[in-house]
């Protein structure tokens, strides 16, 4: 029930008289606004708990009504924080992060902020970093996938908002946005076997995976049990250096394991993997289809949608939301933003092997 003074539902005006400060000082610490000293801003919110006082919901749907009303502005930046030892590469050969680098572009401008990718170099200290962030104007971190975790030494992350893509990059504990990578491998295997299917081979790398919690493998197995194949095939898992600088070595590996488990259907994670099957000498689809763990970056045709555009155009949206309630740092409860992917039907693992 909602708290009452005199019998009339408690506003800010009665904390503010409680508390002995205006209601503009009332209103910007239930924001948790930084003008507003912390041990202020804990007070207001005791005394508010304590006298029952909850927002209108009337009132917060207008001013949220006026607000998207507004021509939006570019009122301030959002930083998307590249630290790869090449930086290039993070969108150029990862058509993945390019989706979610467009789709975080068009929702902030959407929301009246421009995006800046800012690369960090790797002379550069962790606090000047942090230096040159604040002296942009920076309000919000995305903080995309990295393939070797940055050392972020001194950073003060209480000074921004965060959200980071995947798992990949294990600090700041923020929260994140991320496709549902072990039930897009379930939606995939059962999408196999409906198409006829009976000897499925997962090929993925190692430390790719393991970045990934374990969510490929996880949802391979799990796809064995569940859909009861009976045909099961152990997957290949060989580290991502081996096929960008051993490429013969991991070309044996995959013809023993191909010769041994004979798969009829293959999904990877793999980009150089399709490349390697037809150097083998098999046809795709005709001796063995292929599907990829991501269409974007996997050069065949049927896979998973991952939704990478998507997944960009929310971690904004969540970025936005907690600069809007001045949420900064690493949050007490960190929340993880799974999303659906779907499946691409192509010509490398055709239908016609329904059964």
């Amino acid at each position: 029930m909602l708290g009452r003074v005199d019998g009339k539902r408690v506003t800010m005006r009665d904390v503010a008289e409680r508390v002995g400060v205006s209601h503009v000082t009332i209103s910007l610490a239930l924001r948790n606004h930084p003008s507003i000293p912390v041990r202020r801003r804990e007070e207001v919110r005791r005394v508010a708990e304590q006298m029952g006082y909850q927002p209108d919901p009337l009132l917060s749907s207008l001013a949220v009504y006026r607000h998207s009303q507004r021509s939006a502005r570019i009122q301030s930046s959002l930083a998307w924080i590249n630290h790869w030892d090449q930086p290039e590469r993070l969108r150029q050969q990862h058509k993945e992060f390019e989706a979610y680098w467009q789709g975080a572009t068009q929702a902030a401008e959407r929301f009246g902020y421009h995006l800046d990718e800012i690369r960090w170099a790797e002379d550069c200290s962790a606090r000047r970093f942090q230096q040159i962030l604040e002296t942009r104007g920076v309000r919000g971190l995305l903080i995309p996938p990295h393939q070797s975790p940055p050392e972020w030494g001194e950073f003060d992350w209480s000074k921004f908002s965060v959200i980071r893509f995947g798992q990949s990059v294990r600090t700041p504990d923020s929260h994140l946005v991320t496709a549902d990578h072990l039930r897009g491998v379930l939606m995939a295997l059962q999408t196999m076997v409906r198409y006829g299917y009976h000897r499925i081979g997962l090929v993925v790398c190692d430390d790719f995976d393991r970045r990934l919690g374990g969510n490929y493998t996880g949802g391979f197995y799990a796809a064995q049990k569940l859909f009861k194949l009976k045909d099961t095939i152990p997957p290949l898992m060989t580290d991502e250096t081996s096929y960008r600088e051993e490429s013969a070595t991991a070309r044996e590996s995959l013809a023993h394991w191909m010769d041994q488990h004979r798969p009829d259907a293959i999904l990877t994670s793999v980009p150089q993997v399709p490349r390697m099957i037809r150097e083998l000498g098999f046809r795709i689809p005709e001796q063995v289809a292929v599907a990829g763990t991501s269409i974007y970056d996997v050069p065949v045709e049927a896979g998973i949608n991952q939704h990478s555009a998507a997944i960009g155009r929310i971690a904004v949206e969540q970025l936005v939301a907690q600069i809007n309630v001045n949420e900064r740092g690493e949050p007490a409860a960190p929340c993880r933003i799974l999303v659906e992917s779907l499946w691409q039907d192509g010509n490398s693992l055709p239908q016609h092997h329904e059964g």
